[in-house]
């Protein structure tokens, strides 16, 4: 058995003793695929099959993974912080984006 087979093995194992997946069936009829990596529309498997997402990750993904300019910003906003709560706390992030959204939602 390869490392990445064993690896995919380890983490179905994982899944299935600690995850629940709300959108499929239950009791499962079928293990989960392991995702390794994924780029624009596909999925990477661990055994290195490539499919084509074409949920988009429940509409999440609408420009595709690893987009470098989302990758950018992520990695530029990860390197500041990544989450600050609002318990009596604010960030220049989350106000410049409350400002768009205001200008940009109808009256």
């Amino acid at each position: 058995m390869s490392s990445t087979t064993s690896s995919a093995a380890r983490i179905s194992s994982l899944d299935a003793a600690h995850l629940w997946h709300p959108y499929g069936a239950f009791p499962p009829s079928t293990e989960p695929l392991v995702v390794d990596q994924a780029h624009g529309a596909r999925l990477v498997l661990a055994d290195g099959r490539e499919l084509v997402d074409g949920m988009s990750s429940w509409w999440a993904t609408v420009h595709g993974y690893r987009h470098p300019v989302l990758d950018r910003a992520v990695t530029e906003q990860l390197s500041k912080m990544s989450h600050v709560m609002f318990g009596g706390l604010t960030h220049a992030p989350a106000a410049r984006l409350a400002e768009l959204l205001v200008e940009i939602t109808p009256d």
